[in-house]
């Protein structure tokens, strides 16, 4: 799949959930193309994972190695992540947990993409020090605004 075509299949599930359940779809945008590069990472084709999201999804996982910021450098663990049956599953489940969970309430509604990338990192979303940064080029990049 081009890159591309990545944003022509993600751009109607991320439009639906921003709709659905307030939450912008450059952002979700942007995290499904950093965080699975493109669809092209280990644990996208191994899981439909597109987001790194942890745990497991209806009991189904897979463990894969993660690079984690910790203690200011990059430490390579071993985790559990969950496995969807197609990435629809994992766009709509990456905007169920960002709807609803306390952690992340300040994305809801979130009218300005710059603002809501900043909540992202500062919520814990992902451990890099540049994670909203890279978020904010990659919308910009890629006209996900």
């Amino acid at each position: 799949m081009t890159n591309n075509e990545f944003i022509s299949y993600i751009k109607p599930f991320c439009i639906a959930d921003h709709k659905n359940k307030g939450i912008l779809a450059s952002l979700s945008g942007a995290q499904a193309i950093i965080e699975s590069n493109w669809g092209r990472s280990g644990l996208s084709q191994r899981a439909c994972n597109l987001f790194g999201m942890k745990g497991s999804y209806h009991g189904q996982s897979v463990i894969m190695p993660t690079k984690e910021w910790e203690n200011g450098r990059y430490v390579t663990k071993a985790c559990y992540f969950r496995k969807y049956p197609s990435f629809k599953e994992s766009l709509e489940d990456h905007a169920r947990l960002l709807s609803t969970s306390a952690r992340y309430s300040n994305l809801v509604n979130c009218p300005d993409y710059r603002t809501a990338c900043k909540f992202i990192q500062k919520d814990g979303y992902a451990t890099s020090p540049t994670y909203a940064d890279t978020l904010i080029k990659t919308i910009e990049k890629y006209h996900l605004i």
